[in-house]
Formats: structure tokens, C-alpha cells, sequence
């Protein structure tokens, strides 16, 4: 039946599910009748009450059949195009939480409060996919789209029908495919992507569920995650994405993304193709990459094959393919490349040689130097020495792991100081402070040791490092000046890296972590907030930040001002006494903050596009150092020079690195050498904010090992079970 007739008059009718024409007997023309070809009943209603109804017209011209697919943003029909005479596909922006429909009315409803605003957005970008779709209406690799208009307060896109079955779904059936066969569909999505990127389009969702199998032709589908590429530049965008398929830099509201993107995510669906798994979340392999090359899982897949594949899905943008084209050359092995394991080797080994090269030159430098040529020569000529280093380690690491990480970190120092000998003593935290303690009974402490966890008694064994201050750039570091400035009397410690007051924010349908400025406890407790939770470890530094004075003299000692913040967390539905309930709560969006430090960020980083990390904005901020480091008093001439040459390398932006940006342990602290913390900020986007939040930052210096127990008591009294007021507590 064309939109014109009467169903009375018709003799001839179409099913709205096989599309196919079939005669009805005289007699039968108010019947409804089931198609001949494919056994479907006229007038049958869709599964899904707010689904359009077969048989509605769009446009007067397009009659909608069955549904063919359906997710949280739209509903794709199959229909017929009575102006062309053909089957098309059409999909309809329907996002669901957000609208309903009334059964059989095709009117979209949108709910009511913020929704609105929502919505029309959603539609924004939705036409805009229709848009970018369009422009390649010619292409064999990309799914054409004939029309897209706004009707029943929605909008449609109206594309070509697609014969087949998606790759996700195929190779549901078969498993694997052959090298043959994946290179086949590779070179496909490689061909459509130089077309999206020839127009500065990124398609960003790549994967087996969008790549479409037709005979012997590949196309890919869906542009909903579809922007423009900025490769140059750090964009927000919406977090849309396929676990499995997406690269690292997705998985932030903020990144550099580019042809690279696109890459990472069909060098992932070449990988399922060959192997028939689907790898590991790009963010579980930023912490553990266990992904393991195609060629050990499948030996009829060259190195050569497999290394392009692992390269393109490299976790670091910077080793991928910069173009499709590079990828295409490599995986018909047009060019050799290495897998990105023995790349990064390589690229370790030309920096050392650098670094090398220009410690050379320096050297050489400092040696013509006429002008304060002693000093100088002092702090690259050591007489040959040894120094002992003492080192706390935590549960998770067997004191040889502590010993080979730590070693690898301070291969500036070793490398330039090759006349000192480092004998480093591992000793487990838990016994760190009375090894120390006992150590200084018997005048046998080490050259340097860590100040944290030994309390200011660590300081009656310490060095003056007044020299060393003098020595030091101040406007090199971050803090340090601070620190030294705060230290009473003579400075006899030196951090090598601070903790500064972090929020970490959960995403939800509610809560925008874009829109959001943290700035006080009553703020986090109120709609739409779902609740939050103070890290106890950072319970006093969040504390001094938001006004209060919270110290240790054998006891907790607040102000009336702390007294006051503690009284508000208290109001507040606390949702846990531990750290591990809390992540877990925070996981599941049960608590909509996770307020700490950034040294925390190790925890919670493996939640990767659930949450979003903000610096806390009041009037007045503190930060806790971290890693202080004490020389010991009356040290011989030549192990007191090589001691001090020691403590400064450990603030050089390479051994910084090591221990801050790049060290495997993570959630050490925040480096205060300024090149170290570029570093860090352009790693992981995430801390980006750092930058400019340290700057403005004042620095509090508090021996905070004493309140642990008495916080945790307090939080479990006052906070979780509400026995008692923070005044009541306190006076007990």
C-alpha cells in the first residue's frame, strides 16, 4: 500500500518485516494477514511499548517496520522509502531515562526538570552526526545517509539498508578469522578512515560492533562518537566508548586526540579478530598491561604482523602509527616495526645516551669554568666514599623489589657519581621507627634516612642543611622555599615531594565533575550529591585547608573552627569507617566524592572514566611534604660531601621522574622540581590541574604520624556511628 491509497482498495500489500510485496485474496482486504515469505503477522506490535508502531508514516513518505536494534540513545528501524521504492534504515534519537512515548502515539515526551536541556543537547549532536554521516554519501566503506529531518519532537536519520551481519556478531559465530580475512576487513576500515580523516573527522568507536559485513564489502556504521580532530590541542568532549576498543586518552574529558584514537581502536578489533579475545581495558593496562602479543596466541600470525598490531595498540599515543596509511604500510609488512615493549627499550637507551652526552658536555663546562671553580669542581669531583641509605617499605613489596626500585630510580646520581658507593639497607615500615630508634642508641645511623614516620625525635640525630638550601635554586622547586622557610631555627630536612588536597569527583547522570567547584563540606552534602568521604590519612590536611587547626600533643587538639568542620561532616550520612568501603562505595557511585590527597590517586585511578580529579578551592591551602630526607650529624668530610651530593639529586628533574612520574609503586607524591611536575601533568591529563593549583597553594608542616589512631577513633565515634559530639569526644 503506497501512502496514498485506502486499504480497502488494496489488493497488494507489503510486510513490514521482509519488506516484500504479496497478494491478498478478494474478501480479505480488512484481514490482517501473515506474510507468505517470512511468517510475519500484520498488526503484530513491537516489543517494546515505547517503540514506533509498524506501519506509522514519516514524512509522508516512509513507512516504519520492524525494529532491527535499539541502545541507550536510539532505536533503529527497518522501513520502506515509497518515493525511491527501496528498504532503508532509519534511526530515531530516542534517548532513554531522558523521554517515553504513549503506546502507538509516535510523539516523544520529554520528562520534566533538567532533562530538557539534556535532551536537546543529545539532539544537537545528533543531527550533527546526521551532518558529518553526510558528507560521505559516496563512499564504499562508509554507510551512506539519505535524509535525516526533526518530526514527532525527535529526529530521524534515514540511511541505507545493510544486508549482513555486524562483525561483533560474526565473530561471535566463528571465533577467529584468518590473517586473510582480518587483513581484508582492516584494509576496509583503513580505507574509510582515510577518508573521515582526510576531512578532519575522528570516528572514535571503532570496534567489531560498528563494522558491518556485507558479502564481500566492509562498511562502518554509527557516528554518534564522531568529533572533530584535534590534534594539537586538549578539547573536552563526552566520554562515548566500547571497552576494549578504546585508547587511554578516551577515557578523559580532556585529551589530545587524533588519527592515533582511531588507530589504537582498529589495531584492538584486528587483535579480536586474530586471536578471538577482546583486550583488556586501554585503562586496566595503563596499571598492568597483561595483554599479550597476536603471535603467542596465534602462531600463523607473522612478528612482523603482530608487532604492527601491538604498536598500533601501543598504551602510550606517542609509539602508534601517527596515520592509518603507516599502519596500512606496516601490516603489509612495507615496513618493519618493532612491538612497543622493545621500541620503549630502545628509546630508554637513547636517553640514558643523551643524558650522558650532555652530563659530558656540563662537565666539560664546569671544568674551563674559572669563576667559582673550587665549588663547582666540589660538586663533580667527589673523593671516593660510601654512604648508607636507609629505606622503610610497605605491605605488597618483598625488600628486594623495594631495593631494585629504588636503585633504579637514583640512576642520575649513580651515573654522575660513579666514586660513591651506595649500601642501601630495606627495612619494613613497621619497624622503621625503632630500627632508627635503636640505630641512634648505638651511634650506628645510616649517612641519610627518611624523616616520615620517626616523628620530630628524627630531627635530634639530623645535620644541619643549611649549606645545602644556600646551594639550591629555589625558583627551580616548588615549596621549597616554603618549606625551608617554615622549618624553625636551622633546616636539618629535605622533602622531595609534597601531597596536596585533592577531590576526586564521581560522574553521574546528576553530577557533571566539569561543572563542579569543590569548596566546603556543607557543599558536598547537599542534592544532587549522593554523599562524601575523607580519606583518613588526609583527614587533618583537608581539615587545616578548610579553616581549622588540627594538631597532635599526645592527644587530638582542635580549634573551635575544627570543631566546627568536624560538627558538619558529622551531619552529613557518612558511608563508611574504612578506605576499602568507601572505594567500593565510590565505584558504585554511592558516595559522589572521595576527598584526599593526590597521593591517593593510586587507589582510585583504576576506575578510569568514572570519575574526574579537581583540586579543592578555598581561601587557604595546605600540603603535606612528603619523602624528607635527614643526613646524619658528624658525618666524615668525604661522606658528608657525598651525602649531601646524594640529597641533591634526589630534587634533579630525572631521579624526580623516576620516583614521581614514572616509578611503578605510584602514589608518591606530587615532585617539587617544576620540569618534573611538566612532566607529570602532561602524562596523565588527569592532574593536569596541578600546574596552576600548586601555585597558589601555602604550605602547612605537620608530623600528622601521631593523629592516625586518634582520627581513626574520632571518625568511628563521632562521624560513622554518632555516639558522641566532637566536644563530647575531645573532653574524654
Amino acid at each position: 500500500m503506497s501512502p496514498g491509497q485506502s486499504e480497502e482498495l488494496d489488493m497488494v500489500r507489503r510486510c513490514l518485516n521482509c519488506m516484500k510485496e504479496f497478494q491478498i485474496p478478494q474478501g480479505y482486504e480488512k484481514v490482517r494477514c501473515t506474510c507468505p515469505y517470512c511468517g510475519y503477522m500484520e498488526g503484530t506490535p513491537p516489543k517494546e511499548a515505547n517503540h514506533l508502531y509498524p506501519g506509522t508514516l514519516l514524512q509522508n513518505r516512509y513507512q516504519i517496520g520492524v525494529v532491527v536494534g535499539f541502545g541507550g540513545f536510539g532505536i533503529t528501524y527497518k522501513a520502506w522509502d515509497w518515493e525511491l521504492g527501496i528498504v532503508v534504515a532509519i534511526k530515531e534519537y530516542y534517548p532513554s531515562g531522558v523521554v517515553t512515548r504513549e503506546p502507538g502515539n509516535p510523539r516523544v515526551i520529554v520528562y520534566e526538570g533538567s532533562h530538557s536541556e539534556e535532551y536537546q543537547k543529545g539532539l544537537d549532536r545528533f543531527l550533527e552526526e546526521a551532518r558529518r554521516t553526510a558528507q560521505f554519501h559516496s563512499s564504499r566503506y562508509i554507510v551512506q545517509v539519505k535524509n535525516f529531518f526533526r518530526e514527532n519532537d525527535t529526529a530521524y536519520l534515514v540511511m541505507e539498508y545493510l544486508e549482513g551481519i555486524s562483525l561483533k556478531q560474526y565473530l561471535r559465530q566463528v571465533g577467529t578469522l584468518s590473517l586473510k580475512d582480518a587483513i581484508h576487513v582492516t584494509d576496509s576500515v583503513i580505507e574509510a578512515l582515510k577518508e573521515m580523516h582526510g576531512a578532519g573527522i575522528l570516528h572514535r568507536d571503532i570496534g567489531p560492533g560498528n563494522i558491518f559485513l556485507c558479502g564481500n564489502d566492509v562498511k562502518i556504521i554509527d557516528f554518534g562518537a564522531a568529533r572533530l580532530s584535534d590534534a594539537e590541542r586538549e578539547v573536552t568532549r563526552s566520554i562515548v566508548l566500547t571497552p576494549g576498543f578504546a585508547p587511554p586518552e578516551q577515557y578523559q574529558t580532556k585529551s589530545k586526540q587524533g588519527p592515533w584514537t582511531d588507530i589504537y581502536a582498529l589495531a584492538a578489533t584486528m587483535y579480536n579478530m586474530l586471536t578471538g579475545i577482546r583486550p583488556d581495558e586501554s585503562s586496566d593496562r595503563m596499571i598492568e598491561d597483561l595483554v599479550e602479543d597476536v603471535s603467542e596466541l596465534n602462531p600463523d600470525v607473522p612478528t612482523r604482523i603482530s608487532n604492527a598490531v601491538m604498536k598500533g595498540m601501543a598504551i602510550n599515543p606517542e609509539l602508534r602509527f601517527r596515520k592509518v596509511e603507516d599502519f596500512a604500510d606496516a601490516i603489509h609488512e612495507k615496513t618493519v616495526v618493532d612491538s612497543p615493549k622493545r621500541e620503549v627499550k630502545k628509546r630508554k637507551r637513547k636517553r640514558i645516551l643523551q643524558i650522558t652526552a650532555i652530563v659530558a658536555v656540563l662537565a666539560a663546562v664546569l671544568t674551563v669554568a674559572g669563576i667559582f671553580y673550587f665549588r663547582e669542581y666540589r660538586k663533580t669531583h667527589l673523593e671516593k666514599a660510601s654512604i648508607s641509605v636507609w629505606l622503610p617499605y610497605g605491605e605488597g613489596e618483598t625488600a628486594e623489589e623495594a631495593e631494585e626500585r629504588f636503585r633504579g630510580n637514583i640512576t642520575y646520581f649513580t651515573g654522575n657519581y660513579p666514586m660513591v658507593g651506595i649500601d642501601l639497607v630495606m627495612i619494613p615500615e613497621t619497624e622503621y621507627k625503632q630500627k632508627i630508634t635503636e640505630a641512634a642508641k648505638e651511634d650506628r645511623l645510616p649517612s641519610v634516612y627518611l624523616l616520615d614516620g620517626l616523628g620530630d625525635a628524627g630531627l635530634e640525630y639530623a645535620e644541619s642543611l643549611e649549606n645545602m638550601y644556600a646551594e639550591l635554586s629555589m625558583e627551580d622547586y616548588i615549596y621549597l622555599k616554603a618549606y625551608r622557610n617554615v622549618e624553625s631555627g636551622t633546616p636539618k630536612s629535605l622533602p622531595t615531594a609534597v601531597d596536596v588536597p585533592a577531590a576526586y569527583i564521581r560522574r553521574s547522570s546528576e553530577v557533571d565533575p566539569d561543572n563542579v567547584t569543590v569548596s566546603s563540606f556543607e557543599q558536598l552534602s547537599k542534592a544532587p550529591s549522593a554523599g562524601y568521604y575523607i580519606s583518613s590519612d588526609n583527614f587533618p590536611m583537608m581539615i587545616a585547608s578548610m579553616g581549622g587547626s588540627y594538631g597532635y600533643n599526645g592527644k587530638l587538639v582542635l580549634d573551635t573552627a575544627a570543631e566546627n568542620l568536624v560538627a558538619e561532616i558529622a551531619k552529613s550520612e557518612y558511608p563508611a569507617e574504612t578506605e576499602e568501603k568507601a572505594l567500593e562505595a565510590f565505584r558504585n557511585g554511592e558516595i559522589t566524592y572521595y576527598l584526599g590527597g593526590v597521593r591517593d590517586y593510586d587507589k582510585i585511578k583504576s576506575m578510569a572514566g568514572l570519575y574526574q580529579v579537581k583540586g579543592v578551592y578555598i581561601d587557604k591551602y595546605y600540603a603535606t611534604p612528603c619523602d624528607r630526607w635527614c643526613m646524619r650529624k658528624g658525618l666524615p668530610e668525604a661522606e658528608k660531601a657525598a651525602a649531601e651530593r646524594f640529597l641533591i639529586a634526589l630534587l634533579s628533574k630525572d631521579e624526580q621522574v623516576a620516583m614521581y612520574v614514572l616509578s611503578p609503586a605510584g602514589g608518591a607524591g606530587v615532585p617539587l622540581n617544576r620540569e618534573a611536575l611538566g612532566e607529570l601533568t602532561k602524562l596523565d591529563e588527569q592532574l593536569g590541574f596541578l600546574s596552576d593549583y600548586m601555585e597558589h597553594l601555602k604550605v602547612e608542616i605537620k608530623d600528622f604520624d601521631g593523629e592516625r589512631e586518634s582520627t581513626m577513633s574520632m571518625i568511628g565515634s563521632v562521624i560513622v556511628k554518632k555516639e558522641k559530639t566532637i566536644r563530647e569526644w575531645l573532653e574524654d
